[in-house]
């Protein structure tokens, strides 16, 4: 077949382009290479400068605030004076007045102070000796030497502890202290090389590096570029800003010079330029026409091939001309268009399935009237008042596939419907129902505005439908409907509703029937205020206190009067395990491989096969309690198990006893201390003083949330004689001190009411 309404196109705008886009191509490249090389090189030296001002004056705004603050404070200076005894709270005041400082400062810091005469270092973490310091071998070359004593350094691995894996790179300021006569020691200020960096990609706001920096050595601030030594020097490469007070080097526009020093390659070689724009135009403006005949071609290909295939031609004489090729292709296929119409009819109810599920799940784009021409089309009513949507769900369907083969369970759904169908039309009722999904029937019916009781009926259909399946096969259904809507375009939203309703089985059982009155309000955050619950209900069942029970029938009551559906038991079920697996770790060997062998398993089926809430508390409560006697007795086998629960109960009773140490104890118990302390970690997991500050601290907090008493009374009744020590302590196992905890939690029951 020749191709001539191709070759028409092809050669019909073929002079014109080569004058018009070889000019233009030639004019741009000339004009545009050289102005935007210049700009962007101006423009880049100017950002670098900036940001080289904006770096040094940070850094000697720091520099200037460490003489200022550091050197006259007088909470500071007692550090380096001489012959004066200080206690371990002047040294908090200290490292306090450190960590205020620190704030201060423009960039991510550490500070630390050296004595010279204690040979002692104090920082943000403590004080140690100069021997155990991380940081000595700089500490003590930069005392000794005074070489970094006039600036800021290079970067460098900066560590606290010596024992401390890694560390961090720093730059760093180091002064003397004093700042004139004899030295009696120094002041170390450490500024994190990924603050100033990140100080940098904020000024430019340009995360892959516009800006370098290098220290006057070479060295790259950033690890993952090269330093300056190792960088091949170009011939367009530009200036770096060097810094007059740090040294330090900035360079800009690395990409951009690439970019720009392969375009200035052409600038040089025009002749090459309008080679490759007259190809680059005949490959472009062929690309075009072949995709514009594409279409034609592919149409009169695919008659060609058909007819070739067929024992009848489409065609009864080829042409030249492709558009009557076409044509005449048309006419044999309108003979044949009759053969199709069965094939529609037949191809209906599959139609009408994917129809349905477009429209519930709200694909459909399609107007009023479009969807009245479809709904005819499909033999289905498209005038109504209003409508509602209801979705029927196979209980337990994986036990229905696993009793059911596929032809069994096909002809079972079958007759779901066609007894659905039945039923409205016995009733009166105009409905439209299709499988949608493997486990759900979805149903919509239509509603007249002459007939009141239209609605209730719809759902006497459903409602006996139900009976039936529970009389006559030999599994369960659960239904769940939407509210009603006079817009077609809405059906979706009482589907949304209807599907959302069928996930809150587990609050009603199988065979259940969910209309709107049975929903309830959902709220945010529905699982994470019971995580606590459950860490506390894990924790009892290894203490065997006793309390477990009460926890988990607190917990399935808030379950109960909550909206849960049963990916939130599935939720609630695995944060339960993994508690539970945290706490047993603690537990003897013996103990852990117990719960492992057979209540692990147990625990895991319950979220699967639990048909409602009920259930699933009930399957809960008999699988811990039939294995609690095993791991008391289990645990009992070890000699000092009695003895230690009387330990435990000697703590929960005298907890209120400042004096209450192990010491106390062990001569209460007449055993060593350090056996005591043994036995009550292989018992209980955790250590003698952990577990009293845990019945201390949580003693403090149920007297904040529930009395107004001040916290000096509170700290005096849960053992403490020292507040600062209660603020403390409280704050580390609660992330806040205790006027803050009482404080957010009246306001968060404020917002809740």
């Amino acid at each position: 077949m020749k191709m001539s309404w191709y070759y028409r196109i092809l050669l019909s705008y073929a002079p014109i382009f080569f004058l018009v886009i070889s000019v233009l191509i030639f004019s741009f490249f000339a004009v545009l290479n050289n102005s935007a090389q210049e700009q962007i090189s101006w423009t880049e030296e100017a950002i670098a400068t900036k940001v080289m001002q904006a770096v040094d004056n940070n850094l000697k705004a720091a520099e200037r605030m460490v003489i200022k603050d550091i050197y006259m404070n007088e909470v500071l200076a007692p550090f380096f004076q001489e012959n004066i005894d200080r206690t371990v709270y002047d040294f908090f005041l200290i490292s306090r007045k450190l960590d205020d400082f620190s704030a201060m400062l423009p960039f991510s810091n550490s500070i630390y102070l050296y004595n010279e005469q204690t040979g002692k270092v104090l920082s943000r973490s403590g004080l140690s000796s100069l021997e155990q310091f991380g940081d000595r071998d700089f500490l003590l070359d930069a005392y000794r030497s005074g070489r970094n004593s006039s600036g800021w350094s290079s970067p460098r691995i900066f560590k606290e502890f010596s024992h401390e894996a890694g560390g961090e790179r720093v730059v760093t300021l180091f002064k003397y202290f004093p700042f004139s006569g004899d030295k009696r020691g120094a002041v170390v200020v450490n500024v994190r090389v990924s603050a100033l960096l990140g100080f940098i990609k904020d000024l430019t706001r340009y995360d892959t590096g516009l800006i370098q920096l290098y220290a006057e050595n070479g060295a790259s601030f950033d690890t993952y570029q090269p330093s300056q030594q190792s960088k091949a020097a170009s011939p367009g490469e530009r200036t770096p800003a060097v810094s007059d007070y740090t040294g330090w080097h900035y360079v800009s526009g690395a990409e951009s010079d690439k970019k720009l020093s392969y375009l200035s390659l052409f600038h040089d070689f025009w002749i090459m330029v309008g080679l490759a724009a007259v190809i680059a135009g005949i490959a472009w403006f062929t690309y075009i026409t072949h995709r514009n005949y594409k279409p034609i071609q592919a149409i009169a290909g695919r008659i060609h091939d058909y007819s070739k295939r067929r024992n009848e031609e489409l065609v009864r004489h080829t042409t030249k001309d492709e558009l009557k090729f076409i044509e005449s292709a048309i006419d044999g296929l309108l003979e044949r268009s009759s053969q199709y119409e069965q094939l529609y009819k037949d191809d209906l109810p599959v139609r009408k399935r994917q129809r349905l599920a477009e429209w519930l799940e709200g694909n459909t784009l399609m107007n009023e009237m479009q969807w009245k021409q479809e709904m005819r089309k499909l033999q289905l009513p498209s005038d109504f008042h209003s409508m509602l949507v209801s979705v029927m769900e196979i209980d337990r369907h994986s036990d229905f596939t696993a009793a059911y083969n596929p032809r069994d369970q096909y002809l079972l759904k079958f007759a779901v419907s066609q007894v659905l169908q039945e039923i409205a039309e016995s009733m009166r009722v105009t409905l439209w129902n299709e499988w949608l999904e493997p486990h759900q029937m979805a149903a919509v019916f239509y509603m007249s505005d002459s007939d009141e009781n239209e609605r209730e009926r719809a759902m006497d259909c459903m409602r006996q439908l139900q009976t039936w399946i529970d009389v006559n096969l030999e599994f369960t259904v659960s239904i769940g409907t939407g509210t009603e809507t006079p817009f077609y375009s809405e059906a979706n939203r009482s589907y949304d509703e209807a599907r959302e309703r069928l996930l809150h089985k587990p609050l009603f059982a199988s065979n259940c029937f969910l209309e709107h009155k049975d929903s309830r309000p959902k709220g945010e955050g529905r699982i994470f205020p019971h995580l606590q619950l459950l860490s506390t209900l894990a924790r009892s069942y290894r203490l065997d206190d006793g309390q477990w029970p009460v926890h988990l029938n607190k917990l399935a009551h808030c379950l109960q009067t909550g909206q849960f559906c049963q990916a939130d038991l599935h939720q609630i079920m695995d944060y339960l395990l993994y508690q539970f697996h945290k706490e047993m770790t603690e537990l003897p060997d013996e103990v852990q491989q117990l719960w492992a062998d057979e209540a692990l398993p147990q625990l895991e089926a319950i979220s699967n096969h639990a048909i409602s809430l009920t259930d699933w508390h009930e399957r809960l409560s008999r699988v811990l309690a039939e294995l609690e006697p095993r791991i008391r007795e289990t645990r009992a086998v070890r000699n000092h198990h009695l003895l230690m629960n009387r330990v435990k109960q000697y703590i929960e009773m005298y907890y209120a006893d400042p004096d209450l140490s192990l010491n106390k104890l062990s001569d209460h118990f007449e055993l060593n201390p350090r056996y005591l302390s043994k036995l009550f970690k292989e018992e209980f997991g955790e250590k003698f003083i952990d577990y009293m500050l845990k019945v201390r601290l949580e003693e403090a907090s149920r007297l904040l949330l529930q009395t107004e008493l001040p916290v000096q009374e509170i700290a005096e009744r849960v053992g403490y004689q020292h507040v600062i020590s209660f603020h403390r302590a409280f704050k580390n196992m609660f992330g806040l001190p205790p006027g803050d905890y009482r404080k957010k939690s009246d306001s968060t029951r404020n917002t809740g009411e």
